[in-house]
C-alpha cells in the first residue's frame, strides 16, 4: 500500500512575500517544488513612466521557466534568463523601455517549475505609469527654454530620463538662479549645486528627495498638525518648506482636502498660503487658487511656479523636484488679499504649453519687485 504525505502550501502574496513552495513525499517519487524570491518582495510592482531597470533575485528548488505577458502588447520588457536549474540563486536585471505612451501598462512574470507542472508556480506584476516621477507624462517634451518678455530668459537640461540636471534663470542678462544636479544611481543620491549652496538627498524609484539638506539650507515636505499634535495626512495637507540658517524661511502649505497623490492621480490644491519669515517678521499671503482644463503634465517644468514672476518663482517647484507640490492642472487665475493674476495659455498639438501670459492686478504676493511688469508673456521651446 503506498503512502502519500502531503506537505505544507506556503502563500504569503498578502504579506508582500513571494514565496510559494509545495512539498511532496511519496516512495517512487521524493521531491520538493517552489520558489522564494529575494526581489522583487511583492508580486505587484509599481514603475514610474521613465525607469527603465528593475532585479529579480529568486531560488527555485526545481528546474523553472519564465514567460511574460503584456496589457498592451510590444517588446517594451526584457530579461536575461527564461529558464534554470534548481537549487540555485537566481539575480539578474529585468529591463523597461520608457513609457511614451500616455497610459499606465503592465506586464505579468509566470514562473513555473517545469519537472512538476501544476505544483509550484509565482507570479510577479510590473505596474510602469504614464507618469514619470516628476509627474510629467511620458510622451511630454522637455523644455529647453523660456523667454519672458520682461527680459527673463530661462535655460533647462535634462538626461536621457528626463531628469533635470541644470536651471539657468536671467533677467537682462543678470544672474538670478542658477541649478545644477547630479544623480548617483549606485546609492540613490541627488546632489544639487544651488549658486554657493550644496543640497543632498535620498531618492527612491521617482528620483526625487523627501529632503534635500545642505549645512546651511534644507529644501522638503514637511507635515501639517492638528491641535492634538498628531500630523495631518499629505493627501489633506502638506508644507513644502526652505529653511536657512539666519532664519529667513519660506513656507508653501497646500490644502488638497482629501485627493490621492498616487502616479498618474489627478490633484490640485484647493488653497496655498505662502509665508515668508526672517528673525524680525512674518508675512502670510492667503491664496485661492482656480484652474483651467489644461494639463500640467504635458511639459517637463510646472508651469504655474510663472505666475510669481522670474524673481518670486521657486526654481525647485519649477523643476518639479517635489511631485506632490505640482497641480496637475493650470492654473487660470490667482486671488489674494494684496492682489489677483489671471493666465492665459496657449498650446502646442502635444497639448504642451506655447505660450504663457500673466496679467496681474496688483501683487498677488505682497513683497514682489517693484520692477515686475503687470503683464508678462513667456514663450517656451522645446
Amino acid at each position: 500500500m503506498n503512502r502519500l504525505s502531503l506537505g505544507i502550501i506556503h502563500v504569503a502574496c498578502s504579506a508582500a512575500l513571494l514565496t510559494l513552495t509545495v512539498s511532496c513525499l511519496e516512495e517512487k517519487d521524493p521531491y520538493n517544488a517552489g520558489f522564494v524570491f529575494r526581489k522583487p518582495t511583492s508580486v505587484y510592482n509599481m514603475l514610474y513612466a521613465n525607469n527603465q531597470v528593475d532585479t529579480i533575485s529568486f531560488m527555485s528548488y526545481g528546474r523553472w521557466s519564465v514567460n511574460s505577458s503584456t496589457n498592451m502588447g510590444g517588446n517594451w520588457c526584457n530579461f536575461e534568463y527564461t529558464s534554470g536549474h534548481g537549487s540555485t540563486l537566481y539575480t539578474f536585471p529585468i529591463h523597461f523601455q520608457q513609457n511614451n505612451t500616455g497610459m499606465g501598462r503592465g506586464v505579468q512574470l509566470n514562473f513555473a517549475d517545469t519537472d512538476h507542472p501544476g505544483d509550484a508556480s509565482a507570479l510577479v506584476i510590473f505596474w510602469q505609469s504614464a507618469t514619470r516621477g516628476d509627474g510629467t507624462l511620458g510622451n511630454a517634451p522637455d523644455v529647453k527654454t523660456i523667454t519672458g518678455s520682461d527680459g527673463s530668459y530661462f535655460e533647462f537640461t535634462y538626461d536621457d530620463q528626463h531628469r533635470p540636471l541644470s536651471l539657468r534663470i536671467t533677467k537682462d542678462e543678470a544672474l538670478v538662479r542658477s541649478l545644477s544636479l547630479r544623480y548617483n544611481d549606485n546609492d540613490s543620491t541627488l546632489t544639487v549645486q544651488d549658486m554657493t549652496k550644496t543640497l543632498t538627498g535620498s531618492y527612491s524609484k521617482d528620483y526625487q528627495p523627501v529632503r534635500l539638506i545642505g549645512s546651511s539650507d534644507t529644501v522638503g515636505y514637511y507635515s501639517q498638525y492638528y491641535s492634538n499634535g498628531m500630523p495631518v495626512s499629505m493627501v489633506y495637507a502638506f508644507n513644502l518648506e526652505h529653511h536657512t540658517y539666519n532664519g529667513d524661511n519660506t513656507y508653501y502649505a497646500f490644502k488638497l482636502g482629501g485627493q490621492s497623490l498616487s502616479a498618474d492621480s489627478l490633484h490640485c490644491a484647493d488653497s496655498l498660503r505662502i509665508a515668508v519669515t526672517t528673525k524680525e517678521t512674518t508675512q502670510v499671503t492667503k491664496m485661492k487658487l482656480n484652474y483651467s482644463k489644461n494639463d500640467n503634465r504635458c511639459q517637463s517644468v510646472d508651469v504655474n511656479q510663472l505666475v510669481f514672476g522670474t524673481e518670486q518663482c521657486d526654481p525647485y517647484q519649477l523643476l518639479s523636484l517635489f511631485r506632490v507640490a505640482r497641480n496637475t492642472s493650470i492654473v487660470s487665475s490667482i486671488e489674494s488679499d494684496k492682489g489677483r493674476c489671471d493666465v492665459e495659455v496657449s498650446l502646442n498639438a502635444d497639448k504642451s504649453v506655447a505660450q504663457l501670459t500673466v496679467n496681474r492686478s496688483g501683487s498677488i504676493l505682497g513683497n514682489e519687485v517693484s520692477s515686475q511688469d503687470p503683464s508678462v508673456t513667456y514663450t517656451f521651446e522645446y
